[in-house]
């Protein structure tokens, strides 16, 4: 496969955009016949659309602790997202990420590069929780967030309930007041502003949307411009702020081509985690079984695309590899020239990003922590060895094997026909659950 001509920055800046709650399905490029996400299918078409990517997890905060720190999640005690301090306690779910683990903002820092956050952190701070570090201690020169995290943030003026009044109630820096539909385009002025600032030297910036999040609150002009797009009122709202956030998007490429620095820019994009849970709840994971929350394919496999001018061909799409949300810490950091992490259960998979998809890697694998395992929901624990993956509990029950390279959709259990595969995978599911952590009570007191 050739290579573009177009010469490749020796550190290219490096820009991570996270959606939340976005299913396979969502995009126009994956499956979306009811709407159009054109600037988002604009990046797979100038770079490379891949079909085989897993999150570390099926849920926030451990989704994104494993884009940070390349990690397993389950292994540093995020099981579930983040919550207030009693049902952290009763899952077993630490309060806040550890700062001292190793992370791709501070191996990029160590690099030269200038970094920042942007958006949704959900990795500590927020609810009950006040003393959680800042994002500034995972090595991000600078930060801006909202209601699950700490530092400068934008908090939702016209929503109820009390997320975002008890993070004004917390302090730990300055706090801004918006509507939910405009914090996106905050999100992208203060993104913008940073690469502005950041152009003597390479950068590195993490912009997490939280747009498809519930609740869907878009202003009257983003419902006008999908108003029965979908079944019923529901579902236009979701529509409504699927699109605004494409907006958002094509207004960041173009702010980064006004800058001069859009083809010296990788940019990575993915969701954290499949579609909000709920039968008829808008929001799709494509041809795969499964919503938020749950192991199936559906819950943790997403597109995952990657632009980088020069590197990836446009246009080019790889069916073929398995990549897991690891392995962007060990990736970012090898391309970027930075240290490489020690401990990460991530590998570097830039090979697949150049058009040589990867033949063989190392087995992944994941963990939720949920009240309890719900049919719906299946499984607690997986792991995927080649082509196959194997669901089950921690006490070896609930077992489930699918060859989700034949058998995508997971309608097949192939657990009575192949034993051997079986035996093998559950011995090395047990062996990982016994690694781990002990879990807190499973349900909340």
């Amino acid at each position: 496969m050739p290579a573009p001509a177009q010469r490749v920055a020796r550190q290219p800046n490096i820009l991570f955009v996270l959606a939340d709650d976005m299913g396979f399905g969502d995009l126009s490029i994956s499956g979306n016949k009811l709407v159009q996400t054109p600037n988002i299918d604009a990046l797979a078409r100038d770079g490379m659309l891949m079909t085989q990517f897993y999150d570390a997890a099926p849920i926030c905060s451990p989704s994104r602790a494993g884009f940070l720190t390349g990690q397993f999640p389950a292994r540093n005690r995020f099981v579930t997202y983040i919550s207030d301090r009693k049902r952290n306690a009763n899952f077993g779910q630490a309060d806040w990420l550890d700062p001292k683990l190793p992370n791709l903002a501070r191996a990029l820092k160590q690099a030269g590069y200038a970094t920042g956050h942007f958006g949704k952190w959900h990795l500590g701070g927020g609810r009950d929780v006040g003393d959680a570090p800042l994002p500034a201690a995972y090595g991000f020169d600078e930060s801006y967030t909202q209601f699950e995290g700490l530092g400068p943030r934008v908090l939702p003026s016209d929503l109820g309930g009390k997320l975002a009044q008890q993070s004004a109630a917390l302090g730990k820096g300055p706090i801004e007041w918006l509507p939910r539909a405009q914090v996106t385009g905050r999100y992208v002025d203060k993104t913008l502003d940073f690469v502005w600032r950041s152009k003597a030297g390479p950068w590195f910036a993490q912009l997490w949307l939280d747009d498809v999040h519930t609740p869907w609150e878009p202003s009257a002009e983003q419902i006008a411009a999908v108003k029965g797009k979908g079944k019923n009122a529901r579902e236009d709202r979701f529509l409504a702020v699927l699109v605004a956030m494409d907006a958002e998007i094509g207004r960041l490429v173009e702010g980064l081509r006004k800058a001069g620095e859009l083809d010296d820019t990788l940019i990575v994009f993915t969701s954290d985690n499949g579609p909000t849970v709920g039968a008829e709840t808008p929001g799709s994971s494509g041809p795969y079984r499964g919503r938020k929350a749950s192991l199936y394919e559906g819950g943790v496999r997403q597109p995952l695309i990657v632009r980088w001018p020069g590197a990836v061909r446009a246009g080019s799409r790889d069916a073929t590899s398995v990549v897991q949300a690891v392995d962007l810490f060990p990736t970012l950091a090898k391309i970027a020239g930075a240290r490489q992490p020690r401990g990460v259960d991530g590998v570097d998979v830039a090979s697949a990003w150049r058009g040589e998809p990867i033949a063989s890697r190392p087995d992944l694998y994941t963990h939720i922590a949920r009240p309890n395992a719900e049919n719906s929901f299946g499984p607690l624990y997986s792991v995927r060895s080649g082509p196959w993956k194997l669901l089950m509990n921690a006490d070896g029950a609930g077992v489930e094997l699918y060859n989700v390279v034949d058998d995508s959709g997971e309608t097949r259990n192939r657990k009575a026909d192949q034993p051997q595969v079986v035996n093998q995978l559950s011995g090395k599911l047990a062996r990982w659950i016994g690694s781990l952590p002990k879990p807190g009570p499973a349900v909340a007191r």
